[in-house]
């Protein structure tokens, strides 16, 4: 289980790959109806003692096309050598895999959001080399899910837009809404979203509730 808002804004992604489709759809892309998702190393380091980390990193294998590489970074605010580290990234794991790779930036708040929106270039002289283009969803984009039949149809998502929203002035009915939701769900998956709402909220005035 995870230990923090960094770690379950993107462990998510490996827990409970139900919440892909409803993500790529808030950022108006197709996510394919039958996939495989597997979780792989985020081990980006290819010389010692400089270690490189992405936070998550899935390969998707759609039933009906190639393969690609999504690397999920939560970025809690704008940090310096960000915009080296990401180009970076998608690089190296394009050069492993051999597969077109996508990079998706979790943001809790719409300042950090937009910085990582991009995009990031290397180039000079008028001429760009490399340009890295993020996707990123954060409080603008990600619903603010308020009705617990909303809530149910994907708890995951749910979950995921409550702990993204954990700052947002309705995150009590938020929490309402996901707390409704889950009386009418199995005692596993109400174990595992009470514990990752806790957990992950720990620390901020949503987690007092």
């Amino acid at each position: 289980m995870v230990t923090s808002a960094h770690e379950g804004l993107h462990r998510i992604f490996q827990e409970r790959p139900e919440i892909l489709a409803p993500v790529f759809q808030v950022l108006g892309l197709p996510f394919p109806g039958k996939a495989t998702v597997d979780a792989l190393t985020t081990d980006v380091t290819e010389t010692k003692p400089l270690e490189r980390r992405v936070d998550t990193v899935l390969r998707i294998g759609p039933s009906d096309g190639e393969d690609f590489m999504l690397a999920v970074e939560v970025q809690g605010d704008r940090k310096p050598g960000k915009e080296m580290s990401w180009p970076y990234y998608v690089s190296y794991l394009q050069s492993k895999y051999r597969l077109p790779v996508l990079l998706l930036v979790v943001c809790q708040d719409r300042r950090t959001a937009k910085w990582a929106s991009g995009p990031f270039d290397c180039g000079t002289r008028g001429w760009t080399t490399q340009r890295t283009h993020p996707m990123v969803v954060g409080p603008d984009n990600l619903p603010v899910i308020t009705d617990a039949r909303t809530a149910a149809n994907n708890l995951a998502m749910a979950a995921f837009s409550a702990l993204t929203h954990a700052r947002n002035a309705l995150i009590n009915d938020i929490l309402d809404a996901m707390g409704r939701a889950l009386q009418a769900t199995d005692e596993k998956a109400v174990d595992y979203f009470y514990e990752f709402l806790e957990i992950n909220l720990r620390g901020t005035p949503a987690g007092e509730k």
